[in-house]
């Protein structure tokens, strides 16, 4: 249940005006922005049971007051009132690690996750906040990480996304593209704003990738019916260049309205464990991410909205 609390607002941090989650697994505060009711945001500060936050530690940052993609199977899809500014996306960052100051020089991995509301790559403030980050976290396992759907027209900035992580995050930059399915039509049905193809996906990640980064990560949250074919991810993706992440759809009010069922916890589970025995007996590093139940319980898992879940 997400309780008020009473937080005077300043200049340089928003109103806190609700809390929930597990501190075990992950807690999501609303976080409002000028003093205006549509300008919440969900901040995400997170675990990876069993490890303890000075292990890992992930803090998903929303870079817009909602999303004007509306992916069909995500609640942040409901509304979009514009972009965060770029001392808003760093008051989501300052937020979640000034709550356990004492965890930030000595985590090993503090990953700053672009990548709960909203489309990053449609908010130029996300290229300003970036190398403001370390400033920002003083801790030697910083990682910045960024989620994206890739929408057409916007190659300037990810051109600009690649000088920062070489300059600023080389090895500790994860980049991740929301593919979903293997083919065209199912895509544009997921993703329903233009989107760069695979091919286009495939050669920018070629050149985002440099010797000591890490892999660019195909992300698929399978459901039912939605084709998964490897001999596309081989024809298009290098395994030296590329990871798989096979993950559930999660429970969300907008999946459920538009009768998407996921693939993995299902009695089709199998079926996706064997596509990913071929991508892995070719090389490739293909991740299964189930996550913990509590995640999905709590709301902190991608596509869920708390605010949405509570309604």
């Amino acid at each position: 249940m997400i309780e008020p609390l009473l937080v005077e607002p300043c200049p340089r941090s928003p109103e806190v005006v609700g809390l929930s989650g597990d501190p075990e697994v992950a807690e999501i505060g609303l976080l409002r922005f000028r003093g205006d009711p549509r300008l919440v945001v969900e901040t995400v500060d997170g675990l990876t049971p069993p490890l303890p936050r000075r292990v890992k530690w992930i803090v998903n940052v929303s870079t817009q007051f909602g999303c004007p993609v509306r992916c069909p199977f995500c609640d942040a899809a409901e509304a979009c009132h514009g972009n965060c500014t770029a001392d808003e996306l760093l008051a989501q960052v300052r937020w979640a690690v000034g709550r356990h100051p004492d965890d930030v020089a000595a985590c090993r991995k503090l990953k700053v996750h672009f990548a709960r509301m909203g489309e990053p790559s449609l908010n130029d403030a996300v290229l300003e906040a970036l190398p403001r980050l370390p400033a920002e976290v003083p801790s030697p396992g910083l990682w910045a990480c960024l989620a994206t759907v890739a929408p057409r027209g916007r190659e300037a900035w990810f051109e600009r996304l690649l000088e920062i992580k070489d300059e600023l995050f080389h090895g500790r930059f994860q980049l991740q593209f929301s593919v979903q399915s293997t083919d065209p039509i199912e895509r544009a049905r997921l993703i329903p704003v233009p989107h760069w193809p695979l091919e286009q996906l495939a050669a920018f990640g070629r050149r985002f990738h440099r010797p000591g980064d890490r892999r660019v990560v195909l992300n698929l949250a399978l459901a039912r019916g939605v084709p998964f074919e490897p001999a596309e991810v081989q024809r298009h993706f290098e395994p030296e260049a590329f990871a798989v992440k096979l993950t559930p759809v999660n429970p969300t009010a907008r999946g459920r309205a538009n009768g998407l069922d996921t693939v993995l916890r299902s009695e089709d589970d199998l079926a996706v464990r064997r596509a990913a025995d071929v991508l892995l007996a070719r090389g490739y590093d293909v991740v299964l991410s189930v996550g913990d139940a509590r995640e999905d319980r709590v709301g902190s898992n991608c596509g869920q909205a708390v605010r949405v879940a509570r309604a």
